[in-house]
């Protein structure tokens, strides 16, 4: 007969204890010593202020520069009184601030195109809204009269369109000595159209205007060649 004896509890095994470990001594921190206070220099503090002051007055000036900035029709090319306004006649410019003469804008120079200088325009000059008008030539109790003038009857170089004249009537040239003809010495009040060189070496055609009633008048005179031209003042 067998005895059975209860099991006997596992030993355990007595692990050596862990000393504590001593803490790290920490080394002392030196504090930073404060920083001197940093010495302001007057000059650069007044120079900041000029330059922030400078900026904007400038800032100032660019502005009031470009808002008061407008584009307007000037003269290419100088036309003179009753010359019809062409494209290449026109060119622009720009202003800045208000001009102290009536100008026009440079949107509005197609519509002066085809209209005639109310008088001489001269290049480089602005052009201003009374400067043309759409008035046809010539105007009404008015004539135009084409007249051929052989060398020597006329002052060339000074019968540009709108210049004032007055045509001077010669005696026939036929004229017996002691015959009076009455148109002889009359002069007639007139204005230049146009005038371009004739076919002869001195010769001229120019186109006058002149009062309707003179006109049948001149042409006749003109068809004798019995006319010559006087250049006058402007007025």
């Amino acid at each position: 007969m067998t005895i059975d004896s209860p099991p006997r509890p596992a030993r355990r095994l007595a692990l050596p204890r862990r000393r504590p470990t001593a803490p790290k001594q920490q080394r002392p921190v030196t504090p930073e010593p404060p920083r001197p206070p940093v010495r302001r220099n007057p000059r650069w503090i007044a120079l900041g202020v000029v330059a922030v002051c400078l900026g904007g007055l400038l800032s100032y000036v660019i502005y009031a520069k470009v808002a008061t900035e407008r584009t307007v029709v000037a003269l290419a090319a100088t036309v003179y009184r009753g010359e019809l306004v062409e494209a290449a006649d026109l060119t622009t410019v720009t202003l800045s601030g208000d001009p102290s003469v009536p100008t026009v804008a440079a949107d509005q120079a197609p519509e002066l195109i085809g209209q005639r200088a109310a008088y001489d325009l001269v290049e480089g000059s602005l052009l201003a809204p009374a400067a043309v008008t759409a008035a046809t030539i010539p105007a009404p109790e008015r004539a135009v009269v084409a007249i051929r003038l052989s060398g020597g009857r006329a002052p060339a170089d000074f019968l540009v369109p709108g210049s004032p004249i007055r045509l001077v009537a010669l005696p026939p040239a036929d004229a017996q000595p002691g015959q009076k003809d009455p148109q002889a010495g009359k002069t007639f009040v007139a204005r230049t159209v146009s005038s371009v060189p004739g076919p002869d070496a001195g010769s001229l055609f120019v186109d006058v205007d002149v009062p309707a009633a003179q006109a049948a008048v001149i042409a006749t005179l003109s068809a004798q060649e019995r006319l010559t031209i006087v250049r006058d003042a402007v007025r």
